[in-house]
């Protein structure tokens, strides 16, 4: 039983470790605009800026994909990068309910 919970620590603690800072420029195929995403060193934070809109961002990391979700008054911005592609799909939800989708480069800080 301790062998296992020792090798989930060890587990974890290679997932916290790897977790880095990351940072993206997106751009809209539909009308040029210019969405900045980051991550923050601790991986379950970020930041999203759009012309328009900017704040904090929840990120999940999933498999070959970024989720950077904003909420915003009423509005629910979810922001999903493929890392396999480099191209992201964008899906707002509340009176400003929308989709865009884009090509995305990683940059550094």
């Amino acid at each position: 039983m301790k062998k296992w919970i020792y090798a989930a620590a060890a587990s974890l603690l290679a997932t916290i470790a790897v977790a880095e800072e990351r940072h993206f420029v997106c751009v809209s195929d539909r009308d040029g605009s210019e969405v900045r995403l980051n991550r923050d060193a601790n991986g379950d934070k970020g930041s999203i800026a759009t012309a328009k809109v900017s704040g904090s961002a929840t990120v999940f990391k999933g498999v070959g994909s970024m989720t950077f979700l904003h909420i915003e008054n009423q509005d629910v911005m979810t922001f999903v990068v493929h890392f396999d592609s480099m191209t992201y799909d964008l899906s707002v939800q509340g009176p400003h309910a929308g989709n865009d989708h884009g090509t995305c480069q990683e940059v550094a800080a």
